[in-house]
């Protein structure tokens, strides 16, 4: 039974090592500043004081901005939402990229405390061709 458990516990420290990925921000990408506080206005709006909303901009591709937080983290598939390899959906005219990807193993993005959101164009009071990075922290 020991033998068991000391094969058994290297593997799992292992797997939780790779669900537990810690976030790091795509390189060159920079905080707006504007649309973090909206977003945490917004939240704040919904009662949702247990999360917090930061958002980086960056004028790199969405596909080469996702390919990064593919390799870093679980992407997460939602219903109508383009991922790292589909076809983007119509908003207003404009082709609007997204994906989603978890950061600590969670199953999906409600029970997830660390997921991040890629999206082009950034929509928010304005629609600017710059990808957004949304990254979401439940405290």
């Amino acid at each position: 039974m020991k033998k068991v458990i000391y094969m058994i516990l290297p593997i799992v420290f292992t797997c939780s090592l790779l669900f537990a990925a810690e976030f790091k921000l795509y390189p060159g990408a920079k905080m707006d500043e504007k649309a973090t506080k909206e977003a945490q206005e917004a939240a704040l709006a919904a009662k949702m004081s247990n999360v917090k909303a930061t958002i980086y901009t960056t004028k790199e591709s969405f596909q080469k901005v996702a390919s990064f937080y593919k390799g870093i983290a679980k992407e997460h598939m939602m219903p109508r939402a383009s991922g790292t390899s589909g076809k983007p959906k119509k908003y207003e005219g404009y082709d609007l990229y997204e994906a989603f990807f978890i950061f600590d193993g969670a199953k999906d993005l409600s029970t997830s405390k660390l997921w991040v959101k890629v999206q082009r164009p950034y929509i928010g009071e304005d629609v600017r061709d710059v990808t957004a990075i949304v990254v979401s922290e439940k405290k």
